[in-house]
């Protein structure tokens, strides 16, 4: 009895196993799902990789001046919400940015980067150099991770000398807590 049970089970186990093997054969067969948005969105860096950069993003204008092969410096703003509060913790957002900026440098080992460090104005001059040096140094460290030269990169901290936005709202004081990148290329 023992027996014929077993083997029930078995026989059980090999029919489930050859249709599970046959779904999966079937679904490598079909037809692969359709791209969903903007297709141009979708970009060659100069090492052959691909990454999405949608028109109008600073990513985008970033993946476009890399790929103009333009000698010069041009300056980026990273916009949104990059820090948590007045601190030099980056946000999640910001963090999902890093690889694809990592990537970008990859591509274009010619190019070098010096990382801003701004603040909105604490009232203590020495207090907003400090946190601006730290949030160019947290960008610093994760490009560094990324295997990114150091003789490609250099920090500048202006504390609450440089503001994008008057400080005249909590909105516009968020929008100068930010790090900015000024990419050159020489010929």
């Amino acid at each position: 009895m023992a027996r014929t049970i077993l083997l029930f089970f078995f026989i059980a186990l090999v029919v489930a196993g050859s249709l599970t093997l046959e779904r999966c054969s079937e679904d490598s067969l079909a037809e692969p799902t359709e791209m969903r948005g903007d297709p141009s969105a979708i970009v060659a860096l100069a090492d052959g990789s691909t990454m999405v950069a949608p028109r109008g993003t600073v990513g985008r204008a970033l993946v476009d001046w890399l790929a103009s092969r333009e000698p010069g410096q041009k300056t980026f703003e990273l916009g949104g919400q990059e820090f948590v509060g007045r601190t030099a913790e980056l946000t999640t957002e910001s963090r999902g940015r890093v690889p694809r900026l990592v990537a970008m440098l990859h591509a274009n080992p010619d190019v070098k980067v010096v990382i801003v460090g701004h603040t909105d104005p604490s009232g203590d001059e020495a207090a907003d150099r400090a946190i601006s040096q730290a949030r160019a140094d947290v960008l610093l460290d994760m490009l560094r991770d990324g295997r990114i030269s150091s003789h490609r990169l250099r920090t500048e901290a202006r504390g609450a000398s440089d503001p994008i936005a008057p400080n005249d709202s909590p909105g516009n004081r968020q929008r100068n807590q930010r790090v900015s990148l000024v990419l050159s290329r020489t010929e």
